[in-house]
């Protein structure tokens, strides 16, 4: 491990080596701008709607074609398109009743 390198007021190295005095005073830059971004980022922007789960569907072409054709005319994207659709199916589905799905009558043979 190297020793820290001494920066004088002047701007030059005391001890020779081949970092810049430039890049010897801000080590910690990247750390810097990384926090700056979080910063910004909490700062403004739309409102989280909290954790969210991502299904990957996959389409035969033609309908790909269409759901695309679909998004261009209506200018919007296949999330903000798809996902209404998808949770209105959802919410219609009750569970109760799926779950509880009677036994067919299958006769046994002894």
């Amino acid at each position: 491990m190297t020793a820290p390198v001494a920066v004088s007021t002047s701007g030059t190295l005391k001890k020779r080596c081949d970092t810049p005095t430039a890049i010897a005073r801000f080590v910690n830059q990247k750390r810097l701008d990384d926090i700056m971004a979080i910063q910004k980022l909490s700062q403004g922007g739309r409102p989280s709607k909290g954790p969210r789960h991502t299904f990957v569907v996959k389409l035969d072409i033609a309908r790909a074609e269409k759901l695309r054709a679909i998004m261009e005319l209506l200018d919007t994207n296949a999330v903000e398109y798809l996902t209404p659709l998808v949770a209105e199916h959802i919410d219609s589905i009750n569970l109760d009743e799926l779950r509880n799905q009677e036994e067919l009558p299958i006769q046994r043979s002894a």
